[in-house]
């Protein structure tokens, strides 16, 4: 018969790769969340670019 170089201290392979597969599969749970941008946001965007654009009118006149 065959000779087996086999241990106790082995680690099975499938429980490898099943240890990967869920921490693969843990990293893919979070779902990427894209920041919205609300209303509050865009109305103090929109003061920024019209008091700029005041400020420009009065120094070409």
């Amino acid at each position: 018969m065959a000779d087996h170089n086999t241990t106790d201290n082995e680690q099975d392979p499938g429980a490898s790769t099943q240890m990967f597969r869920a921490f693969v599969d843990e990293g893919q749970a979070e779902p990427t969340v894209e920041p919205k941008v609300n209303g509050r946001t865009l109305a103090v965007v929109g003061g920024v670019v019209l008091l700029i654009a005041i400020i420009a009118a009065i120094l070409v006149l």
